[in-house]
């Protein structure tokens, strides 16, 4: 492309910057048609701004903050802008079009994840009248013939859904990919944000006339992972991936020039493209929204004796693996290994018996020696690649969660890697015939997944050498004490989350429901035999169960009284999900990233929500948990800082200097400088005491 037509479609593109005139009450959309809830103000604006992105044929990307209801929003558009040129079925039909171009459709087709396809479906049909037609293009019901799809309001589908329809092979798409909707929208839209993965590759091949991505994190880790949705929304210049790395992801990373201004060009395209409102913006000089008060309570509580004889023994362990990785100047190298020393000091916090397996020393043998079986029968090409791609083998990404893989899985036959808890629920998911790579669409034999701590004793053991040395020896230390400290049921952890829900049960009558969320489904394994002999009735929700299970769950914790306790995996219960029938959380372990955290709490404290909220957080003293959440003020202030509210710069990846912060409490400013920059973030700056609370 040339400068001077580069130049020209930027100028186009910044036309779009928004003007604060044009949001005045007069010019604000009344609630559409057909609607059956009326538009709050921030809405109205919403749905104005969308119809201009859609008028002036440019994709929009709607990034409001969790809870302002960007799902109302889009209904409204596809009510305010319904197709008006689809030629009915029957002539289409007559035509051929079944069998030659792109089938035009009068649909408006949601993609969102698995958890959010019936909340999606409930929602188009409970919030219009007359009730918009709605199908669901998901499981083992959905369409095989692209005609059955055109003739409706609303099509929802799942990402997996798309990845397995709209592949490269032109002889193996489905529907989806024989039809030119009307309108094509991304909930949860940083789902495609790795713009390598098959998901978002389908995306791009989705057929429509108008655009739009949605979601409150468009940014969770680096700026590259805007691109995805830019692409996506075919927005010139930037829908192109060399003009968007020289203008934007080059000048971002160099800092300096960042900070001198020279990001400009990212800043006002990006201003040009999107809408964000936070829930603390005005409108008219009153709040956007009035929700109940959100009150945080940091909880820091002492470990037992024993408890703290055990995470001593744990950490001073890791600390020795780590100072070897700093002395040998391999720190970066070894990224994934850090990430488990990490891993077993959170646990620690949580049960001893978190970081130990369950299977007896026989089964534990047959199960290894089948997968070092299987990491050897891998083809040599595969191999070769996983040790030549350095983030492979140090930093390892899960395609489907785009998060950090913890307990790496490697799909023997392409060796593409998903972390555990994403492979247990793709493998689980219902409707999608044999189960393929969700990155390459390449076979998936479940006898051939081999972890990758397994595939680097076989091809690689030179790398994890380091890591073995003493391990004999830490093993039966640890067993020895996990001896002394006999079946632990009862720890400070969970002691302090009983009192919460006895004093909740006591002082509301048992009328108020919790959510307690923790990133590890075999903590929440730990937590039902107390809740139980507690006399508290609760359900869970997590990756493991069906997508059938999963909305019989939240149907049930929504609408049943009695039901007061739902027990949530923080990864898959974070996203999308609206659960405001509980008005109070408990977070029993802290991630480093703020964004996933507060995504569970705006689970609860969203519109709808009708009594204050009240969030606990329980941290133990002086361990880790401490300096995570010093990392979490200091990733949010610096994200805010750097790109304005609802940013992100670097809030997934672990640099050097944090990494040496969370083994050795060194080298990171002091929280007072951090905490002066975190206003109005949604994060509480301050932590000193016991217990505090926050907005």
């Amino acid at each position: 492309m040339s400068a001077a037509e580069t130049e020209r479609q930027l100028r186009n593109l910044l036309q779009n910057i928004n003007d604060d005139d044009s949001h005045s009450p007069d010019s604000r959309t009344g609630t559409p048609e057909g609607l059956a809830v009326t538009l709050l103000e921030h809405q109205k604006i919403g749905l104005n701004w969308l119809v201009k992105m859609e008028t002036s044929s440019k994709g929009g990307l709607l990034c409001d903050d969790m809870g302002l209801g960007k799902t109302i929003q889009a209904m409204a558009l596809i009510l305010a802008r319904p197709c008006e040129d689809a030629p009915p079925v029957d002539k289409m039909v007559r035509r051929g079009k079944s069998r030659a171009t792109k089938i035009k459709s009068r649909a408006t087709l949601v993609v969102c994840p698995v958890s959010l396809v019936m909340q999606w479906a409930n929602e188009v049909y409970t919030k219009t009248s007359p009730h918009l037609k709605v199908f669901v293009h998901h499981g083992p019901n959905r369409a095989e013939d692209p005609l059955d799809l055109v003739d409706y309001d609303v099509v929802v589908t799942a990402y997996t859904t798309v990845a397995g329809e709209c592949t490269e092979q032109t002889d193996r798409q489905g529907p989806l990919a024989k039809i030119k909707f009307h309108r094509v929208i991304l909930d949860e839209a940083h789902s495609i944000k790795n713009r390598k993965t098959v998901s978002a590759m389908a995306c791009f091949r989705l057929e429509s006339d108008y655009r739009l991505a949605m979601t409150a994190t468009p940014i969770q880790n680096k700026i590259e992972e805007l691109w995805p949705l830019v692409h996506f929304l075919r927005i010139r210049p930037y829908c192109e991936w060399d003009e968007f790395r020289r203008d934007i992801v080059s000048t971002q990373k160099t800092q300096h020039n960042y900070r001198k201004g020279t990001a400009d060009i990212y800043s006002h395209s990006y201003l040009a493209i999107s809408l964000r409102r936070s829930k603390q913006a005005k409108i008219d000089g009153r709040p956007i929204l009035t929700l109940p008060e959100r009150n945080v309570h940091f909880t820091h509580i002492d470990f037992t004796e024993e408890e703290r004889e055990f995470y001593d023994f744990v950490n001073e362990n890791c600390q020795k693996d780590f100072n070897r990785f700093v002395e040998a100047g391999t720190v970066m190298k070894n990224y994934s290994s850090i990430l488990v020393l990490l891993l077993r000091l959170r646990q620690s916090c949580l049960h001893p018996d978190l970081t130990k397996y369950e299977m007896n020393a026989d089964e534990a043998g047959r199960r290894k020696e089948e997968r070092e079986a299987s990491a050897r029968s891998m083809p040599p090409n595969v191999v070769q690649r996983i040790l030549h791609d350095s983030d492979n083998v140090s930093e390892v990404e899960c395609p489907i969660c785009m998060d950090m893989a913890d307990n790496a899985q490697i799909l023997g036959d392409c060796g593409h890697i998903m972390c555990s808890e994403c492979l247990t629920t793709y493998m689980n998911s219902p409707g999608m015939g044999d189960k393929r790579c969700p990155q390459c669409r390449g076979a998936l034999n479940k006898d051939k997944i081999v972890p990758m701590n397994v595939f680097l004793q076989v091809h690689a053991p030179d790398l994890v050498q380091e890591l073995k040395q003493g391990d004999e020896e830490k093993s039966k230390s640890e067993e020895k004490m996990r001896d002394e400290l006999g079946r632990i049921v009862m720890t400070s952890k969970i002691r302090k989350m009983l009192e919460i829900l006895d004093e909740t049960r006591r002082t509301t009558n048992d009328q108020d429901k919790t959510i307690i969320f923790s990133q590890f489904t075999n903590f929440l394994d730990l937590l039902e035999r107390p809740l139980r002999e507690n006399g508290f009735n609760y359900l869970r929700y997590d990756g493991s169960m069906l997508v059938k299970q999963k909305n019989q769950v939240i149907s049930t914790f929504q609408s049943e009284p009695g039901k007061n306790i739902l027990l949530v995996s923080t990864k898959c219960g974070s996203l999308g999900l609206n659960l405001t029938a509980a008005n109070r959380v408990i977070l029993m372990d802290i991630w480093w990233n703020p964004a996933l955290e507060n995504q569970a709490i705006d689970r609860v404290h969203r519109i709808g929500q009708t009594k204050d909220v009240e969030v606990h957080r329980i941290f133990i003293k002086n361990t880790v948990e401490d300096r995570i959440l010093e990392l979490q003020h200091r990733k949010q202030a610096l994200a805010n800082g750097a790109f304005g509210e609802g940013g992100a710069q670097q809030l997934g990846r672990l640099g050097f200097e944090e990494l040496l912060y969370l083994f050795r409490g060194t080298g990171l400013p002091s929280s007072n400088r951090i905490a002066a920059a975190n206003n109005g973030t949604g994060l509480e700056s301050s932590h000193a005491s016991s217990s505090g609370s926050g907005r």
